[in-house]
């Protein structure tokens, strides 16, 4: 009678039920970022060791400084762009304006970012790519 009073080897303990609680309740809140932000999106601009966030719906013209001098983003008909900047190719200015949550541009010598956040739900839904 050596097993008397144990539990049969395999057998689930309470320590166990717990942890597995507390794993599975993690995975949860996690997709709560994911899955469950704002449905509006919004221009996030970064530059000169501060940021900025505007919704895409808005007007706005801001004037960013860097090291090159001050970039010019302006958000309009639900696009942010970047509108002139000290650089000296010109690139950020040509790159365009972003829309979608995700899309991002820079002028990188001047290192000011502008991007998209948001759920993606006002772009429509569309699917923006797949992979397997």
């Amino acid at each position: 009678m050596r097993n008397a009073g144990k539990m049969p080897r395999g057998a689930v303990k309470p320590f166990d039920l717990a942890v597995l609680a507390f794993v599975l309740s993690l995975a949860l809140f996690s997709l709560i970022p994911a899955y469950g932000g704002s449905g509006e999106a919004r221009a996030q601009v970064r530059g000169g060791g501060r940021s900025w966030v505007f919704p895409l719906a808005a007007a706005e013209r801001l004037a960013v400084p860097g090291p090159l001098g001050e970039t010019v983003v302006e958000i309009r008909d639900g696009r942010a762009r970047i509108v002139s900047s000290p650089c000296m190719n010109q690139t950020c200015v040509a790159a365009g304006a972003v829309h979608v949550p995700g899309q991002w541009t820079a002028c990188l010598p001047n290192r000011v970012m502008v991007s998209i956040a948001g759920s993606g739900r006002e772009a429509g839904g569309a699917v923006d790519a797949a992979s397997w």
